[in-house]
């Protein structure tokens, strides 16, 4: 198992620092970040379900005010009279990702489809994300674009990685969901509850959150809890997350040593998720809901120089009647600010 993660992590850091100089242009006069994220359920020891997740993502934050000069065009035309403009007093930034997902069966070498189980699923999206944030109140506005079904190459990525790294050949992909275009609209507040202070510099945090999204691709709304320990809290603050590994990690690029670790749940009603109910449009495979659901992790964040680095470790609760065991994967993110 660890000769296949070295392998991948090999491949993907290649394409991570190709990535940096093809899509992050930094701004002038701005703080830009680089980020590429690596999520895997045989970092969990299963292989199956919510199985392989890889994003870039860049951002560039340092400024006050969402203008052209800070975000494209047709973003700051969609948003400028959304209250994520309209506050006063808040420092802003902006995040771009582009990632792929994918969902199997527990048992990759089935070639039949599996009826208690969700289709196979590939996702190919993009997300932008503005922020407004403070040092105890941080917004976030995101839109999610993208595509599941043949179109988001999954199927073709997965051969070609466990052909590469000697892993058994998934064999499902026949069963997997229909091209469907998907969005999500979504939109969290977090806040810091409490934070101690402390000569040394070293802290503790406790973080609520909201959550509420609305989409083809999922819908739902939920509530959270958290807790940080480390220095600099408030500078990482704007970017706290249920999943930090997801999020751009602004530690990188300080000076000194600087650390952070973190325990956050969230529990969630969710009315839609095209990946356990199926294609909106078309009739394909699918399996019974669960409404309720929660999802926590916990890890570190530590940072060097220009380079940042999150490791963490994330279980859901069931997302469908009759699952097993809850979906686990551990998640491993690298960001450099440029």
């Amino acid at each position: 198992m660890c000769k296949i993660i070295f392998q991948k992590l090999v491949v993907l850091m290649l394409c991570f620092f190709v990535c940096i100089g093809v899509l992050a242009e930094p701004k002038k006069n701005l703080i830009n970040f680089a980020t590429l994220t690596i999520e895997n359920d045989i970092i969990a020891g299963v292989d199956g379900g919510y199985t392989n997740g890889l994003a870039f993502s860049w951002a560039h934050a340092g400024f006050n005010e969402f203008d052209e000069s800070t975000i494209p065009s047709w973003m700051h035309f969609l948003s400028k009279d959304l209250y994520i403009s309209d506050m006063e007093g808040k420092r802003r930034a902006v995040s771009y990702m582009v990632a792929q997902g994918m969902q199997t069966a527990s048992n990759i070498e089935l070639k039949e489809l599996v009826i208690g189980e969700p289709s196979y699923a590939g996702l190919l999206a993009w997300k932008g994300t503005l922020y407004a944030f403070d040092d105890y109140v941080s917004d976030r506005l995101s839109l999610v674009l993208g595509m599941v079904g043949p179109a988001s190459g999954a199927e073709q990525a997965q051969k070609v990685v466990h052909s590469m790294t000697g892993s058994d050949e998934p064999k499902g992909w026949d069963h997997q969901l229909d091209n469907e275009p998907v969005f999500r609209l979504g939109a969290e507040r977090f806040w810091s509850l409490w934070r101690s202070s402390s000569s040394t510099g070293i802290a503790l945090e406790i973080v609520g959150n909201t959550v509420v999204g609305v989409g083809n691709l999922k819908s739902d709304v939920g509530a959270g809890l958290g807790f940080r320990w480390g220095n600099n809290l408030a500078t990482s603050f704007a970017t706290a997350s249920t999943i930090p590994g997801r999020e751009i990690n602004p530690l990188a690029g300080l000076s000194g040593v600087n650390w952070t670790i973190f325990v956050h749940a969230t529990g969630l009603y969710v009315a839609n998720n095209i990946l356990i109910d199926g294609n909106t449009f078309e009739t394909s495979h699918s399996v019974p809901l669960k409404h309720g659901q929660a999802i926590g992790s916990l890890g570190f964040a530590l940072n060097r120089g220009s380079w940042g680095f999150v490791v963490s470790a994330a279980r859901s609760s069931d997302q469908y009647e009759g699952q097993e065991e809850g979906s686990k994967f551990g998640s491993f993110s690298f960001t450099y600010r440029y």
